[in-house]
């Protein structure tokens, strides 16, 4: 993507791809990778059940209200249309969500939705594991120069970073700080073209985008934030999906982590709720949002929702009729 199509795309990017079924998918990714490479090795599982569209994030600018716009057109277009819209977010993406959803019941707002899937979702920037919560709050500091702050500090970084990447593949600076949250950190990834993909976003995307990406973490309070917060979000069939290795990149202790990852507590939020830790085949963990490269782990959970989802929806317009 070069620079003039960046600058003139400044609002998120939809790709929509046309399936078999009757759902309607909305797929948000993390702050990085782009849609199409987070989901690449699901969507031909969601497509089998309906349409889906994906989000990409501007590269230069980043704004929380122009993504929540978009989850709200999705939602209503689907609404007018008679189809049933499922909203999955992934990492960052999930917390996307999840605010979305906070603002419509603090306005007393039911959302017209058939289904909801997270997969390791962040609540807020609390919920970051330890190292990466230190890495994020210079970056979003509102004193002095970030991009030079950054610079300074690159030996400190590459030191905190040291901790989560292979030897010889430290992040830096803000770049640095994505490349943690994608799903598995780049250096986990064998496959020579997909990780090009990912490297290619990490670098079309300059100082100023990765700072606003990261910014946009302050505007996501919270489940517990909200006059109505001890209310229940939404009450469709939700499926929360966490790898079994999480804590590298979320502090499962967190305001929100901490609350969603039990099923006794996920409950209050969400009352049809199922919370569930992704395994390998042989029982291996499984990291942060590991869509990619532990694609197979994630299908059955993902597939079993998705079926309990269209019985759900068929049975309901029975009722209707």
């Amino acid at each position: 993507m070069n620079a003039m199509h960046i600058a003139k795309n400044q609002r998120p990017q939809l790709t929509r791809l046309q399936g078999r079924g009757r759902m309607r998918f909305l797929l948000l990714p993390g702050l990085v990778p782009d849609a199409p490479e987070t989901f690449l090795r699901q969507q031909k599982l969601f497509l089998t059940r309906g349409d889906c569209e994906m989000v990409t994030y501007p590269y230069v600018d980043f704004s929380l209200e122009a993504v929540l716009d978009l989850v709200t057109d999705f939602v209503k277009r689907q609404e007018r249309a008679g189809k049933p819209a499922v909203l999955v977010g992934v990492s960052v993406g999930g917390g996307f969500v999840l605010e979305w959803l906070r603002r419509q019941r603090e306005a007393g707002t039911v959302p017209a939705l058939a289904g909801l899937i997270l997969v390791s979702p962040m609540t807020c920037p609390q919920d970051l594991a330890p190292l990466l919560l230190r890495l994020w709050k210079p970056i979003v500091s509102e004193t002095g120069d970030n991009v030079q702050a950054l610079e300074k500090g690159r030996s400190f970084f590459k030191s905190l970073a040291s901790r989560s990447a292979a030897p010889g593949e430290l992040p830096t600076g803000v770049k640095g700080f994505l490349s943690l949250l994608t799903p598995q950190g780049l250096s986990s990834l064998q496959e020579r073209k997909l990780k090009k993909r990912i490297e290619a976003t990490l670098d079309a995307i300059p100082p100023e985008g990765a700072i606003a990406r990261c910014r946009a973490l302050e505007s996501v309070p919270g489940l517990h934030v909200g006059e109505k917060a001890k209310q229940p979000l939404i009450s469709v069939p939700t499926a929360i999906l966490w790898g079994s290795k999480e804590r590298h990149t979320l502090n499962m202790e967190g305001p929100g982590t901490g609350v969603l990852c039990r099923p006794d507590l996920a409950v209050r939020h969400f009352p049809d709720v199922q919370v569930q830790w992704v395994y390998g085949k042989d029982g291996e963990e499984i990291p942060h949002a590991s869509l990619i490269k532990h694609d197979k782990a994630f299908k059955k959970p993902l597939s079993d929702f998705l079926d309990r989802i269209d019985r759900h929806t068929k049975g309901s317009r029975k009722l209707a009729a």
